[in-house]
C-alpha cells in the first residue's frame, strides 16, 4: 500500500473533524448546507403548524392529544429527510457495504420513529403499517445505491422496524411514553447524523469521482412539508385501535 493511500485511509477523531469543518467550511459545503436546511425547514413547519392551530384549530383537546405526536413526526420526517438529502446530493459508485448499511439504516431509523409516533395516536394496527410501508419505502429508496443486495436489505429493515416501531409505540402507551420518546427520538436522529458522518469519511472524501447534485431548500421543503401533512391525515382520521383510545 502506498503513502498517499495509507494517507486516504487515515480517519480523523471526531474533535478533529469538528475543528476542520469549522476551518475549512469550503470542503464541507454540503454538510453545512444539510444542518442549515435541516434547521430550517423544521422551525419553518413548527411556524406553519403552530398558525394552523391558532388561525383554524383552536381545539384545546386536539393540541393535548396530538400536539407532541405532530412534534415528534416532524423532527422524524426532517432528520430523515436531511440525511436523505445529504446522502443523494453526491453522485458517484458507492460499495456492496456501505450501500447495503445505508439502506438497512434508513429503512430501520425511519420504520422505528415512524411507527412509534403513529402507534401512539392510533394503535398497533396503523402505527405498524405506517411504520412498515415509510421504512419499507425509505429503504428501497436509498438501498438502490449498491444494486438488489441493497434493496433488500433496505426493504427488511424497513419491513422488521416499522412492525417493532408499531408495538413500542403500543406498549409504552400505557407506561411513561412522554418520558421515553425525546431519547428515542434523540437516538435515532443521532444514528441518522452517524450515517452521514460515516458516508462523508468513507465514500465521499479524498473521493475525486464524487460530483454535487444537492435538489434546492424549496423542493427539499416541499417534500417533508407534503410528508408531515399525510402523517398528520392519518393521525387524525385513521382509525384507533387498542391503547389508542385511552385518554
Amino acid at each position: 500500500m502506498t503513502d498517499e493511500s495509507c494517507k486516504q485511509c487515515e480517519k480523523k477523531s471526531f474533535s478533529e473533524r469538528i475543528r476542520e469543518m469549522k476551518k475549512h467550511k469550503g470542503k464541507y459545503e454540503m454538510e453545512w448546507r444539510m444542518i442549515t436546511y435541516m434547521l430550517g425547514v423544521f422551525f419553518l413547519l413548527l411556524v406553519i403548524e403552530s398558525l394552523a392551530y391558532v388561525g383554524i384549530i383552536h381545539n384545546q383537546n386536539i393540541l393535548s392529544h396530538y400536539g407532541w405526536w405532530v412534534f415528534y413526526a416532524t423532527i422524524a420526517v426532517v432528520s430523515v429527510g436531511a440525511a436523505m438529502w445529504h446522502f443523494n446530493s453526491y453522485k458517484g459508485d458507492i460499495g456492496m457495504m456501505p450501500g447495503m448499511m445505508v439502506g438497512m439504516t434508513f429503512g430501520m431509523q425511519t420504520g422505528l420513529m415512524i411507527g412509534a409516533i403513529m402507534a401512539a395516536t392510533n394503535g398497533i394496527f396503523v402505527g405498524g403499517m405506517t411504520g412498515m410501508i415509510a421504512g419499507t419505502f425509505i429503504g428501497w429508496f436509498n438501498g438502490r445505491c449498491c444494486g438488489s443486495m441493497g434493496i433488500m436489505e433496505g426493504m427488511m429493515a424497513g419491513m422488521m422496524n416499522g412492525i417493532m416501531g408499531g408495538m413500542i409505540g403500543t406498549m409504552f402507551s400505557s407506561d411513561h411514553i412522554l418520558w421515553f420518546m425525546p431519547v428515542f427520538i434523540a437516538i435515532n436522529i443521532t444514528i441518522m447524523l452517524g450515517l452521514s458522518y460515516m458516508l462523508f469519511e468513507h465514500y465521499i472524501e479524498n473521493n475525486d469521482k464524487i460530483t454535487k447534485k444537492p435538489i434546492d431548500f424549496l423542493t427539499f421543503f416541499s417534500y417533508c412539508f407534503l410528508v408531515v401533512f399525510v402523517l398528520i391525515i392519518i393521525m387524525v382520521f385513521a382509525p384507533k385501535s387498542g391503547l389508542a383510545r385511552i385518554g
